[in-house]
């Protein structure tokens, strides 16, 4: 009987370990601190019109709060898209976003539910965010323009830009995505709603208006003022 029950200890321990390892989903097994940082990337970035490598760093106030910054640079040779390629002579944009956040204190998993360590769990978040595009366009202008009659018009190649700002009030989560036993690999997703406002193309030596310009669409100077906005993404995390 006594050696049955040896047996038995023996191969109820590592299981209930085993269990225990399983259920505790936070930082604190690999870190012997408090996170402080997590460096990110953001891969659906690469797949927007505007394409940018972007990546940034989500700073850890206190128990609940952080603050986050990312920049964005990207250019004509890693544009996705052909269209926009062959449509541009040379262009490239740069993106900025920063971003308050408060989480929740409470992360479920499909593990058992427990108290979470930031920078882990729901969150709710409050972003600006800016772009700019420049280009060279061939395009027609006016020029020695005076209440909008020009004098002549002339036909060249000139440098332009475009800027976006705005603020998106974002809800989200933070998961982790490994096992506790290596567990710094963090996914980072939200959803947001908010506003941008968009101005018209200007050169970049005037900062005059556009006053003709040969394409439509995106690049269009009458897309400008504040628009309702909308995002959606994710962003691969590590814990420091």
């Amino acid at each position: 009987m006594a050696k049955r029950f040896k047996w038995l200890l023996l191969l109820v321990f590592p299981l209930s370990t085993l269990a225990q390892s399983l259920q505790t989903d936070t930082l604190r097994p690999v870190l012997n601190h408090r996170p402080r940082w997590v460096i990110k990337a953001a891969p659906l970035a690469l797949f927007d019109i505007d394409n940018t490598i972007q990546a940034g760093a989500e700073w850890l106030l206190g128990r609940r709060y952080s603050v986050q910054a990312e920049l964005g640079y990207g250019w004509r040779g890693i544009n996705l898209y052909p269209d926009r390629r062959d449509d541009y002579e040379k262009f490239e944009v740069w993106r900025g976003r920063a971003e308050w956040r408060r989480y929740s204190g409470r992360y479920r998993g499909f593990r058992k539910p427990h108290f979470a360590v930031p920078p882990i769990g729901r969150y709710f978040a409050l972003e600006t965010f800016f772009k700019q595009v420049t280009t060279l366009q061939t395009t027609t202008i006016g020029q020695e323009c005076v209440d909008g009659t020009c004098a002549y018009f002339q036909r060249g190649t000139f440098p332009m830009y475009r800027t976006v700002w705005g603020i998106h009030a974002k809800f989200g989560r933070q998961y982790v995505l490994t096992m506790p036993s290596d567990n710094r690999f963090l996914l980072d997703f939200f959803v947001g709603l908010g506003f941008r406002h968009l101005t018209p193309y200007r050169f970049s030596t005037t900062s005059e208006d556009v006053f003709e310009f040969t394409n439509t669409g995106l690049w269009s100077r009458h897309y400008q003022g504040i628009l309702p906005s909308a995002t959606i993404g994710i962003k691969l995390g590590y814990v420091l």
